[in-house]
């Protein structure tokens, strides 16, 4: 069998299953699960790996024999068709810059699992909008769910209701008294959006409180989902293709989990507070931030009736002559600093419990960016934001900052 060695053979081996089956749907999620035979029914811990949208070439693989087309179903598997399905996948494995979680959990886990206990139930569970059937094998395939995946599944969702309404004729609302500019407005799209990633969210974790830039708050669970349904709206209708779903859950410990997708290009940047990662095409790349590019972007949309750091930065020679300043008024940017395509990011503001910046600071701290206040101390202990790719690129803009930082506390 040929094997797919690059990017582009690995898409177009996908095209050509998709294709194949009339009324494919990508899921929401999917994932192959296997009850022992002392089991009498599924449980989460069944489930070793859980897919929250991306990895279609294994769910197209999958549903390919098993006979799936769309929707919210369960199918029992027997090893000729657990067998099978490997075998179509293996010349993923050629391509070797990123890994093949599928691939690996099929024939090295649950193939030999199944070996040893050929009574055991495999069964293959994609989630859709529609279920064909309850079935206990897909309420612990859902309770599988790890909090980063939840996470994933919402942005998704919410960046494939952007996707889909980009171009279109959009109705203009006043913004939500959440949001920070009054003279900010919110589209069709952006409440679309949080209406499709809350549907998604309490799917999974009913109990937990939500905070939407659109909505508000509700719930008063210490496990809060704080969600920026179209961070770059004024863009966005403008079609400009520079805007991000953030989603981001925060506990007493900490951020838990955060995505910052791209609806336009379908890039996910996502961490499990762990590690950080970009989803595309399938599969997951490590972040790796690197200030090469010497591009920083500035937030320049802030209070009017005070000097603002952003304004006055962008304005300073001296940060030209060092840097070359951008300003994309999304916090996309923000991920693109943990994915090396950005040095720095930089904003003025309060940013704790932000909707619009937790996602990112996460994203950049989980891929070892060195983020900051505006004086450099520890994030949120003061005001505003330093996101830079290495320690030098942060020494030069806590210097070129500091100018400015007085006259603006000052008015």
């Amino acid at each position: 069998m040929t094997q797919w060695k690059t990017m582009d053979e690995i898409l177009a081996a996908r095209t050509s299953f998709e294709t194949a089956i009339d009324g494919w749907t990508p899921p929401q999620a999917h994932g192959v699960g296997l009850r022992p035979s002392t089991a009498t029914t599924h449980q989460p811990e069944h489930f070793p790996l859980v897919n929250a949208y991306g990895h279609r070439l294994p769910a197209v693989v999958m549903a390919t024999v098993v006979g799936h087309k769309s929707g919210t179903a369960a199918y029992r598997l027997s090893k000729e068709q657990l067998e099978r399905a490997i075998e179509l996948i293996s010349p993923a494995e050629a391509y070797t810059d990123y890994d093949h979680p599928n691939l690996w959990t099929w024939r090295d886990r649950l193939l030999p699992a199944l070996t040893e206990d050929p009574e055991a139930e495999v069964v293959a569970v994609f989630i859709g909008e529609q279920e064909t059937a309850h079935d206990p094998a897909i309420d612990a395939f859902r309770a599988a769910f790890p909090d980063h995946a939840v996470a994933l599944a919402a942005a998704s969702a919410g960046a494939a209701v952007v996707r889909k309404m980009y171009g279109t004729d959009l109705s203009h609302f006043d913004k939500s008294a959440t949001s920070q500019e009054a003279k900010d407005s919110a589209t069709e799209a952006d409440i679309a959006s949080e209406k499709a990633i809350r549907e998604t969210i309490t799917t999974y974790r009913p109990e937990d409180a939500f905070e939407g830039e659109e909505t508000g708050r509700s719930g008063d669970s210490e496990r809060r989902w704080l969600v920026d349904p179209l961070c770059g709206t004024l863009n966005y209708a403008a079609q400009t293709p520079l805007a991000a779903v953030n989603v981001a859950l925060v506990t007493p410990d900490g951020v838990q989990a955060a995505v910052s997708a791209d609806p336009i290009s379908e890039e996910i940047f996502w961490t499990d507070g762990t590690g950080a990662w970009v989803r595309k095409g399938g599969g997951d790349t490590a972040l790796s931030p690197t200030p090469r590019t010497r591009l920083v972007d500035i937030q320049c949309d802030g209070m009017l009736d005070r000097p603002f750091v952003g304004g006055q930065l962008v304005a300073d020679p001296r940060l030209r002559a060092e840097f070359g300043p951008r300003v994309m008024s999304s916090t996309l940017a923000v991920a693109w600093v943990a994915a090396g395509r950005r040095a720095a990011y930089v904003t003025d503001g309060h940013l704790e419990g932000s909707v619009h910046f937790t996602a990112g600071i996460a994203l950049c701290q989980a891929a070892g960016c060195v983020v900051t206040d505006l004086s450099g101390g520890p994030i949120h202990t003061g005001r505003g934001m330093i996101a830079a790719a290495d320690a030098d690129t942060h020494r030069k803009l806590l210097g070129l900052v500091r100018r400015h930082l007085h006259p603006a506390d000052e008015a």
